[in-house]
């Protein structure tokens, strides 16, 4: 039983790095794709992370307000990382602008590892409970890790970091649904507290989806291209959690 969560990760690995790689072989259209990504990233929170979480709040009986408290808590997190820490002023005479340190995709693409090894300690969490729970967290997983690849590397050319440094992280995300679904066998979680880490990341991907990415989109694509990729991703993400849902 254990080896059957550790080679259903191994498939959200590959689906992961394919999306990574794509992105990286299509990087001249990266406005187009940062559009389809910041869809994605509003998505997850809104069609999964959230409903999952306060899911799990209903059933171990964790206040609402704390559910909240911790999506807004990850959306302030992310904006401090990347606002305070990983943007600098520079000033030529008497013009100003900020630069955008590639430390700021770093944070967002660590946000995303995280999340994936979540992702895969669910996967062996659902085989504690029952083969059939476990492959249909297994199968949600791989279903939506392929979108998990192109924010990784989207994020981290968003932020000037080169392309090594984007496959680079791209690796360590493909890489964590493993090492969770391998933790997963030693390691119990309370569900109270996986309630409040969902939401976490989930505020955190409304910032990266919504503060981050979009505004590159809007500014490097027409608005009609942009509005339309952005919905695309949005529409991918509920198509997605629709049908695994049945």
């Amino acid at each position: 039983m254990y080896l059957y969560p550790v080679l259903l990760s191994m498939a959200a690995f590959v689906s992961t790095l394919s999306g990574g790689l794509f992105v990286a072989k299509y990087r001249d259209r990266l406005g187009i794709i940062s559009a389809f990504a910041a869809g994605v990233l509003i998505a997850v929170p809104l069609f999964d992370l959230l409903p999952e979480s306060l899911g799990l709040a209903a059933r171990v009986r964790v206040p609402v307000q704390h559910v909240m408290y911790a999506l807004a808590l990850g959306f302030v997190f992310l904006y401090i990382l990347n606002r305070y820490f990983s943007v600098h002023r520079v000033c030529e005479g008497d013009v100003c602008r900020n630069v955008r340190h590639p430390k700021a995709g770093l944070w967002g693409a660590m946000e995303l590892s995280a999340h994936s090894f979540v992702d895969g300690f669910a996967i062996g969490v659902g085989f504690q409970v029952d083969a059939q729970v476990g492959i249909i967290v297994a199968v949600a997983v791989i279903s939506h890790d392929f979108s998990d690849g192109i924010n990784t590397v989207t994020v981290m050319l968003h932020a000037n970091n080169s392309l090594k440094s984007s496959i680079g992280m791209l690796l360590v995300d493909a890489t964590t649904p493993v090492l969770g679904a391998i933790t997963a066998i030693f390691i119990t979680v309370p569900e109270k507290y996986l309630a409040a880490l969902l939401a976490f990341f989930a505020g955190s991907f409304l910032y990266l989806g919504s503060s981050d990415l979009l505004p590159e989109a809007h500014e490097k694509n027409p608005p009609l291209v942009a509005v339309v990729a952005c919905l695309a991703g949005l529409l991918f993400i509920f198509i997605v959690t629709r049908f695994l849902n049945v």
